[in-house]
């Protein structure tokens, strides 16, 4: 699933995404259209989804998620 599939899924809105993952709300949407970002932003992202879902989510299962490694 996409990054955006993910969060709606939750549902989340992206700030409240930003918020629980401790980034900022345009970090999120630059995620979302595919622009990279950092594995440590990546990494609290999926945290994020991870508390929210209740199972484990990593930056690898992110579809499209755009890292630099």
């Amino acid at each position: 699933m996409t990054l955006t599939e993910l969060r709606e899924s939750v549902p989340m809105s992206v700030t409240e995404l930003a918020r629980a993952a401790g980034v900022d709300d345009q970090t999120i949407r630059n995620a979302e259209g595919g622009q990279r970002i950092y594995v440590k932003t990546a990494r609290a992202i999926a945290q994020a989804l991870t508390d929210a879902l209740g199972q484990t989510i990593r930056v690898q299962d992110i579809d499209g998620l755009q890292v630099r490694w």
